[in-house]
């Protein structure tokens, strides 16, 4: 394993037959190394055809997006695919071969980030730096792939994204939430970047979001009751499930402390209305502070979220290191060492 270092730093499906087919007139050349959405009667030779002048390229355009197609003779309609460039490597071969390069390159190439004080995912003190830390270290070295990467702790969340990631300090980070960007305009301007500029792993954990308020307060009978209350949130965290409720910035006051605990102390303390974490962390957090009876969950602002690996769009790298990744999380599924992990952490 590698070893985690420590800074301190402020369906709509359509059957599409994969044959030749001739392109009409209005059909728009679709660029290499950027993404394409599929639309209506797109299938792979077509796709293959207007990126490369070539149908039977599709290989190339499979490879790379692992687990988005089934079959080559069906496409489904609206889902993202990367379309690498000719010269990535030959039909059969690109990803492959890419990677492959990525594996050769000096020890210590790939730049993860995390954070601190998000149990049971990360954390100072927890089993191999985290379930998150643990999943990640297993899927990058899964079948024998070399340790060609660190990890950086740095506890300011809220500098994560940007400018750490975005600025090209570093690769990929981890855990994040994505946003429903199939929701674009409801979303707020933080969500909106984040669709905008990140690229997602495949789901590490699929966790429950939820809200406490104090035991004697009335219970929300909708997520709209809590427009005009105090709610905590730490800093950093996404308010995309917040945005969905209808709660938009502004509809509500937020404080953003470092730490789920911290939220807590200021909902015991009477200085917020609501602590909105996810379930796992806030149950650490209110047995830790013994808040077991002055506390109570509020169901109206639970909804179910999944935390990832990101990457920038702009650096050219996240794609194939996220394949990398991706292929390892999947081999830790399907031979039970995710339960196992997920036992040892839970």
């Amino acid at each position: 394993m590698r070893k985690v270092r420590m800074r301190n730093l402020g369906a709509l499906v359509v059957s599409a037959f994969f044959v030749a087919m001739p392109l009409s007139a209005s059909a728009q050349e679709i660029q290499c190394n950027s993404t394409y959405t599929t639309v209506r009667g797109d299938s792979l030779s077509r796709i293959s055809q207007r990126a490369y002048g070539s149908p039977s390229a599709y290989q190339r355009i499979f490879s790379v997006n692992p687990g988005k197609l089934r079959s080559v003779n069906v496409v489904p309609i609206g889902i993202d695919l990367f379309i690498p460039c000719a010269d990535d490597g030959n039909s059969n071969g690109g990803s492959n071969g890419r990677l492959t390069q990525l594996a050769n390159a000096n020890s210590d190439n790939i730049k993860f980030l995390t954070g601190a004080d998000y149990a049971p995912y990360v954390g100072d003190g927890l089993p191999n730096g985290g379930f998150s830390t643990e999943l990640i270290e297993r899927a990058m070295q899964y079948n024998g792939q070399p340790a060609d990467y660190k990890i950086d702790v740095i506890r300011d969340w809220g500098a994560h994204l940007s400018p750490l990631l975005s600025n090209g300090a570093y690769d990929l980070g981890y855990p994040w939430f994505r946003p429903n960007c199939s929701q674009y305009d409801s979303l707020g301007e933080s969500s909106r970047w984040r669709c905008d500029n990140l690229l997602f792993s495949d789901p590490l954990h699929e966790i429950v979001v939820t809200a406490y308020g104090p035991a004697s307060a009335p219970d929300l009978s909708s997520a709209q009751d809590a427009r005009g209350l105090t709610i905590c949130r730490p800093t950093g965290f996404f308010t995309h499930d917040l945005e969905a409720f209808g709660l938009e910035e502004g509809s509500y006051t937020r404080e953003a402390p470092s730490t789920a605990r911290d939220c807590f102390e200021l909902l015991r303390d009477g200085k917020v209305d609501i602590v909105s974490v996810n379930a796992d962390t806030s149950e650490k957090a209110i047995s830790d502070l013994g808040l077991q009876n002055q506390v109570k969950e509020l169901y109206a602002l639970s909804s179910v979220q999944t935390l990832r690996v990101v990457g920038m769009k702009s650096n050219p790298r996240t794609r194939l290191l996220l394949l990398r990744l991706n292929q390892g999380l999947r081999g830790l599924n399907n031979d039970g060492s995710f339960l196992r992990i997920a036992a040892k952490h839970l």
